[in-house]
């Protein structure tokens, strides 16, 4: 007899539709796997044997084939076998429903359906192949719940399962549990952080236009403080971000995060010891690397200049492009990566180098050594440069708290409110990602203005990509300012920071 079920491969982030087809025939009892499936796979008829056994159920003792349609591509992962046991319990319960359902789900020996990697990508799959009823671990019900238009039937074990699908019990479809904001929850206040003031300011416009941040300052002057209070003040995230960041780290894997759970933009903070393929993303079977488990939040890299050079120099075409393509021989995957890169360095080896209290010990070959570091193709694509200065006795004492976490999130929202409404029907939600051709059209110039720019493109020996940049933040800070136009004040502003670019272009 044939049954056949509906679930998913996952490749990348994305995943493919599965139809696993189960023959059962008479002959000498033998289980054959057939289509690409992995090494997890082929262990799954051991696993599937055992919990059907010790589920109460009794084991076909005849020839089993099982076929993973469509044959050519490439089948991975545990969650095959929930579906690769109801296929083979169908061939034996008649009156069991399963065609219009879908199934993931791993099986242990005693038949309980634990939790896999990938289940909303799978579901979203299946999904788009009209499946609106999706059988899941009860682990991942909350994750998949996160589709609105997809019935979810979390079950625990493969008995209550096959009770299920004949009609023994029913199973009510998952409502998705929202949230509770705690308000004992302390939020990290940029209140807390004395001085710097003009810091906090660029940090606004940074997070107003999604813009790309270096810090670079003295140890201790509060960098990394600073740094790890930048996602309060984001905006919150909209149902298809929130989607896609799920997706992601579905994918990888990671659903524990605080920030997936309570719905804030991803912060990623990455040490500095790590490998390419966890930057960017790799692996036999791709899997996403930090820069796209960052998509749509922030990607902290503290000590900047101890990076892997090799490392850095990848994030290139990424950072402005938004997407990374992994290839492989057989396939290829895109894992998006629009973020907000922030980064933290010391001016130099010693950390003091142009402080005025301490006096900086490096030789001008450290000097050269450690901003070679830093370079000029990978500073060119960081929109914002902010020198960040250690706090004074007399601002330690100083009782003033200046801008706090709530006043900067309030302005970074309504300046985002503002570019929506400008960007309206293009895909754009950032200043940051206009490309050259809407900068003609979104970013037009008076003529004084126009010339007070080409000046400084000369004077300052800028790029014409960092002449873009400059164009982009000059108006993330005019929609600061509640300006349609782009006035000189603002693009002077926006010049103050991009000048660490003198600073190591000796």
């Amino acid at each position: 007899m044939l049954r056949k079920i509906i679930t998913a491969t996952l490749l990348g982030i994305d995943a493919r539709i599965i139809s696993v087809e189960i023959d059962v025939q008479p002959g000498l009892p033998y289980v054959n796997i057939v289509g690409l499936a992995d090494t997890t796979i082929k262990e799954a008829r051991e696993r599937v044997r055992a919990a059907i056994v010790n589920s109460g159920f009794e084991y076909p003792k005849q020839r089993i084939t099982i076929s993973l349609s469509p044959a050519g591509i490439p089948k991975e992962g545990s969650h095959f076998d929930l579906p690769i046991a109801i296929g083979v319990l169908g061939t034996s319960f008649r009156s069991m429903n399963t065609e219009e359902f879908g199934f993931i789900g791993e099986l242990s020996l005693d038949g309980i359906v634990g939790g896999v990697r990938g289940a909303l990508p799978l579901a979203i799959t299946m999904r788009e192949q009209g499946v609106k009823k999706i059988v899941v671990p009860s682990v991942n019900a909350q994750e998949v719940s996160l589709l609105k238009d997809v019935e979810v039937y979390p079950v625990s074990s493969l008995t209550q399962c096959i009770d299920f699908l004949t009609g023994v019990i029913e199973i009510d479809a998952y409502k998705r549990k929202e949230k509770v904001l705690d308000e004992q929850e302390s939020i990290p206040d940029f209140g807390e952080v004395r001085g710097n003031e003009s810091v906090k300011r660029g940090l606004v416009i940074a997070a107003a236009g999604n813009h790309g941040v270096l810090m670079l300052g003295s140890p201790g002057c509060g960098k990394t403080m600073m740094a790890r209070r930048i996602p309060y003040i984001l905006p919150e995230m909209d149902y298809e971000e929130t989607l896609e960041v799920t997706k992601i780290h579905s994918a990888a894997g990671d659903m524990t995060s605080d920030y997936i759970l309570s719905g804030r933009r991803p912060f990623r903070a990455p040490h500095h010891t790590i490998t390419k393929a966890a930057l960017i993303g790799g692996g036999q079977l791709p899997q996403p690397g930090e820069i796209s488990l960052a998509h749509n939040g922030v990607l902290f890299l503290d000590e900047f200049g101890e990076f892997d050079s090799g490392a850095i120099e990848l994030l290139r075409q990424p950072v402005e492009e938004g997407v990374i393509r992994i290839n492989r021989a057989r396939w290829a995957t895109d894992f998006p990566c629009r973020l907000m890169l922030v980064a933290a360095a010391n001016p130099c080896k010693c950390g003091f180098f142009g402080d005025e209290e301490h006096l900086c010990t490096c030789t001008p070959r450290q000097l050269d050594a450690y901003s070679a570091k830093f370079s000029g193709p990978m500073l060119d694509r960081i929109d914002m440069h902010i020198n960040v200065h250690p706090v004074r006795e007399e601002l330690m004492l100083n009782e003033e708290i200046g801008l706090t976490t709530e006043r900067m999130k309030a302005m970074v929202t309504e300046t985002v409110e503002r570019q929506k409404s400008r960007y309206k029907c293009t895909g754009i939600n950032f200043n940051s990602r206009l490309s050259e051709r809407d900068l003609k059209h979104f970013c037009r110039l008076g003529e004084k203005e126009e010339q007070f720019l080409q000046d400084a493109f000369v004077n300052m020996g800028l790029s014409m990509r960092g002449y873009n940049k400059v164009l982009k933040v000059s108006r993330t800070i005019a929609d600061l300012c509640n300006s349609d136009d782009i006035k000189i004040s603002h693009i002077a502003e926006a010049l103050y920071y991009r000048s660490i670019d003198r600073i190591y272009r000796r």
